[in-house]
């Protein structure tokens, strides 16, 4: 028996490979069944139905016709009397013309629907995927935005998490798909309906980025207030967190009802309770399923016990950068500040305190969160250059003569600091509640006496890399955590100027990872080479700090689009059908202008990855991809390219319009470039799949 269980995984995986095997071959199966069907409706002679190219593995005959599979499998074809690819000759030949069952013999109109007829079966096939998907229930996205990154388009227009947009550019939003094409297949600025969770409406103008392989805004999908269900090899909650010290422990699949009896409806609304009452153990109110019975499942109602998270800290306080980006609309742009700024100093009443010194930058979010709805008196450094001479002097209008600093009046708004993450390696940090980004330097300027970085790094110190270190293995495996790898960041220097230069990704990284220890290299003054400190980070108990995440991993939230009926299906699957075909039309425009990337195609080896990995999460997907596959094939296979139907039905547009059939030496020639073509598209594809998207990790 427990040999059996331990082949379970095996049945499974052999399983979903064989939906994949016989999906893919479906979708060129219909294809070619298409040319063939109309090609013997036209009464042709058709030597050999093949899926695959190349040689061939199996091949039975029936009747006149060579059934056969072959060993390449990037598609099929159907050999015709008088039509092949790889003998262009065939098509001007005069002796095959006269027989009456060749391709060659019959009407341009005839030959025009043998060509088209691939094309057509996959989009009939398309919208039959569809629909049977539909009928079975297709879980999507909803188009809410789970988070922003910051400094991105989305996040300077005021995009929050929570916030559900209804329309781009007009067009109605049914997932966050929906989104995601919307942006990447855009051509300028956005014009976005959004509903706060307010439930106010608004309109925003939104200029994607085009830094990347695509078009982006930095919008995430909406998290689900049911906790992941991950393999049993991945933990659900990170090590040494307050969620995995919960009592009792957090299940996969746990749903959140409430929180200190506080109802949820939503995670944001979730995020923001924990973000307010950070330094507060909660109570967790949470739905289990225990078992099910027929249909229904059992479910038991349970509190858990969730602690803090203290802050880890080095001990090390690193200076203030400048600031990088503002929000549009946001109190620091209603004051006046502006990216390149470096807040100095600030004050409230009789406190006075200097940023880096007296207060860490990474507490000044919180510290400004909680004075929200108070006038708070900023110093800033506004460097400006004169016209002669290249001197640095305070900027003129409002400076504060005793300190050389410009003045800034702000009044927070009523946002918890840390609800905005670093998502990079050189992001900066976000100070909500005013709505500015800023940068953290890795420049030591104070040590705390007591930390882990007392008596190891001193003031000055400038920090060059930095490396996590997991716990030891015991035994023979390693302890649970978060990765199983070590992580090292090499910032910029004089030589080196694209790497990264922010410190605010590292510190988030320590909070995320609460069992690593770390290994920094610092540069000191009147040391010829790099220093090595292997530090531990505590939570400094006698200044409390607490962290706004706990350290659960929530599931993404999900809404079934289902029919009715399988008579309502077929609409939805004629919609789906028509905006997919607009999609990769949209696509191989925005591709050409250069909007997009190559880098994001997938080759044979990348589909089959991704049909994988749909077919694990159920038929419905599988069968929704291989829809969405079946529309790709439609589309590419029409494109105006030799050898390609789409290229074929040039040819026969030109026979039709001139009554002249093209030369042989031009079909040749055409057949030669449309086959360099394929071929060189096979070998970038491929090499995208192995070497761009990692297919052999």
């Amino acid at each position: 028996m427990a040999i059996l269980l331990n082949i379970l995984p095996s049945i499974d995986s052999l399983i979903n490979i064989s939906y994949v095997i016989l999906g893919l071959g479906l979708v060129i199966f219909f294809h070619e069944l298409g040319h063939f069907a109309v090609a013997k409706w036209c009464n042709v002679f058709v030597e050999r139905f093949s899926i695959g190219f190349g040689p061939i593995l199996l091949s039975r005959k029936w009747g006149e016709t060579e059934y056969a599979l072959s060993a390449i499998p990037f598609g099929g074809y159907v050999k015709m009397l008088g039509q092949d690819d790889m003998d262009p000759a065939q098509m001007s030949d005069e002796d095959i013309a006269e027989d009456p069952r060749s391709y060659t013999a019959k009407k341009v109109w005839q030959r025009m629907a043998i060509i088209s007829a691939g094309v057509i079966m996959n989009v009939i096939t398309a919208m039959l995927f569809f629909a049977a998907a539909f009928t079975m229930g297709v879980q999507k996205s909803p188009p809410i935005v789970g988070s922003t990154e910051i400094g991105m388009p989305a996040w300077e227009a005021g995009l929050e998490e929570g916030d559900e947009i209804l329309t781009i550019d007009g067009k109605k939003m049914t997932s966050y798909e929906d989104i995601y094409l919307s942006v990447a297949l855009s051509s300028g600025p956005l014009e976005v309906v959004v509903k706060k969770w307010s439930g106010e409406v608004k309109t925003l103008t939104i200029s994607p980025d085009q830094t990347g392989m695509r078009r982006q805004i930095g919008v995430s999908p909406a998290r689900s207030l049911e906790l992941a269900n991950f393999p049993a090899e991945i933990p659900l909650t990170s090590t040494g967190s307050a969620a995995e010290n919960a009592d009792p422990p957090f299940k996969a699949q746990d749903k959140i009802v409430s929180v200190d009896d506080v109802p949820l409806q939503h995670f944001y609304e979730l995020q923001n309770y924990l973000a307010r009452n950070s330094e507060k153990e909660v109570d967790f109110k949470v739905v289990r399923t225990v078992g099910k019975e027929g249909r229904n499942p059992q479910t038991e109602e349970l509190t858990i016990h969730v602690p803090t998270n203290r802050m880890l800290e080095l001990g090390a306080v690193m200076d203030i950068g400048t600031i990088k980006f503002i929000k549009r609309d946001s109190p620091a742009q209603k004051a006046g500040l502006k990216v390149g700024d470096k807040i100095s100093l600030v004050t409230l009443g009789d406190q006075e305190l200097e940023v880096g010194r007296e207060l860490d930058p990474f507490r000044l979010p919180e510290f400004l969160a909680r004075e929200h709805g108070k006038k708070v008196i900023l110093y800033v450094r506004r460097e400006a250059e004169e016209a002669a001479g290249g001197a640095v002097k305070p900027a003129a209008g409002g400076a504060d003569e005793k300190k050389g600093l410009l003045k800034i009046e702000i009044v927070p708004d009523d946002i918890p600091a840390w609800t905005e993450f670093p998502s990079g390696k050189d992001t900066p940090l976000s100070a909500p509640c005013i709505g500015v980004a800023y940068e953290i330097t890795r420049t030591v300027l104070h040590v705390k006496p007591g930390s882990p970085a007392e008596g190891k790094l001193k003031v000055g110190d400038r920090i060059r890399a930095i490396e996590y270190l997991p716990p030891p293995k015991e035994g023979n495996a390693a302890k649970k955590t978060d990765s199983s790898e070590e992580l090292r960041i090499e910032f910029a220097d004089a030589q080196h100027k694209d790497r990264p230069t922010d410190w605010a990704y590292s510190f988030l990284f320590i909070q995320t990872h609460r069992d690593y220890q770390v290994k920094l290299s610092v540069s000191r003054e009147g040391e010829k080479e790099t220093l090595d400190f292997l530090l531990t980070p505590e939570a400094d108990e006698n200044n409390p700090w607490y962290f706004t995440k706990r350290g659960f991993s929530p599931g993404y939230q999900m809404t079934e689009l289902i029919a009715g009926s399988f008579g309502e299906s077929i609409p939805m699957g004629l919609h789906h059908t028509k905006n997919k075909i607009l999609e990769i039309y949209s696509t191989l425009r925005s591709l050409v202008r250069g909007d997009l990337s190559f880098k994001n195609f997938r080759g044979p080896l990348g589909i089959a990855k991704i049909a994988y990995t749909v077919a694990q999460h159920g038929l419905a997907e599988l069968l929704l991809f291989l829809g969405i596959l079946s529309v790709n094939l439609a589309v590419l296979n029409f494109l105006p390219i030799p050898v390609l139907d789409g290229g074929h039905m040039v040819f026969l547009i030109w026979e039709g319009v001139t009554g002249k059939k093209p030369t042989e030496k031009v079909l040749a020639a055409a057949t030669y470039v449309g086959v360099l073509f394929i071929l060189g598209l096979i070998g970038l594809v491929m090499y995208l799949d192995i070497f761009i998207h990692g297919l052999t990790d």
